[in-house]
């Protein structure tokens, strides 16, 4: 069957970000393959049945194992993903077939007075499920509480604007945008300030590795510079350790033939957080390698012991 005969399945999860990720990459895809067809399925993972404990209680894969089964058991051919969700070893016969566009890979603090990070009081309760969120303010205000903030991106800004759940939160600048939210956004966070989680910003398409139709499809929506970033972030998680539970970052941009990227590791309370950077003509998997590295000559591996001794 030819792929213009073909109609594609296509697995999301069915929060409103999602299913408008979804749409977007469809889009991205249509503009390169006009004469393809989808239908859409939505798809209930664990993290969105379990939203009362931090994501990392929860273990690898919370929002895309479900998608992951639905993949291999054939009931749809191509699941998209927000790239930061996906562990970094993919389940056999599985590939990461795309990786689009970026949007804004920032971070953004969403207040319920509208005050910057600088502004709120000490002790301001800060919601967030993120230890690398988490680690990183407190880095900046040892005098901020963190306490944990679950839910949709609605959810958890309602939380903080109308239920006072707390006084702040941090969420990712492309969900807000993507659901036009913008308007919430009390503060953006250069990288330099508040690290992005990797991946963060990217849509990413999943597909079966033998799945020739599927694969040439998603590839035709693909954005090259895109996908040597995702990819040089993707290494140095790998590198670190895919289910590392310290608090980490990178951030990769290129330029032509340099590619750049900016590390992060840290413990829990912020207090010892180590930043590394390296740029050059890499290729993603010797350069995140190499951050990896350089990390670890500046104590970054005894941080990660020490969580994990301590049972973190």
């Amino acid at each position: 069957m030819a792929a213009a005969d073909r109609t594609f399945r296509v697995g999301t999860r069915k929060s409103r970000l999602a299913r408008v990720q979804t749409e977007l990459a469809l889009a991205a895809i249509s503009s390169a393959r006009p004469d393809a067809t989808f239908e859409v399925t939505g798809v209930t993972t664990q993290g969105d049945r379990n939203r009362t404990v931090a994501i990392t209680e929860l273990g690898d894969g919370v929002f895309t194992k479900e998608l992951e089964t639905a993949l291999l058991d054939g009931t749809i051919d191509l699941a998209i993903h927000s790239l930061k969700d996906m562990p970094t070893e993919l389940p056999a016969g599985l590939c990461l077939a795309a990786v689009l566009t970026r949007e804004d890979p920032r971070d953004a603090l969403v207040s319920r007075d509208g005050k910057a990070l600088a502004d709120l009081p000490s002790g301001a309760r800060i919601g967030t499920g993120s230890p690398r969120r988490g680690a990183q303010l407190l880095a900046r205000r040892s005098d901020l509480e963190i306490v944990l903030l679950r839910g949709n991106v609605d959810t958890r800004v309602r939380k903080v604007l109308e239920d006072g759940e707390a006084d702040a939160a941090v969420l990712a600048v492309a969900g807000l945008k993507r659901l036009d939210m913008g308007r919430v956004i009390a503060e953006t966070f250069e990288p330099d300030v508040i690290m992005p989680a990797i991946g963060q910003g990217f849509l990413a398409i999943e597909v079966r590795c033998d799945d020739e139709e599927a694969l040439a499809l998603a590839r035709a929506a693909q954005d090259d510079d895109a996908r040597i970033c995702a990819d040089a972030e993707r290494a140095f998680l790998s590198a670190v350790g895919g289910g590392c539970k310290a608090p980490l970052a990178a951030y990769a941009t290129v330029n032509r033939d340099t590619l750049t990227m900016i590390g992060m590791v840290a413990n829990l309370s912020g207090g010892d957080l180590l930043e590394e950077r390296v740029e050059g003509d890499l290729s993603p998997v010797e350069a995140g390698v190499l951050l990896k590295e350089r990390l670890f000559a500046l104590g970054a591996e005894g941080i990660i012991a020490a969580m994990e001794n301590a049972g973190v």
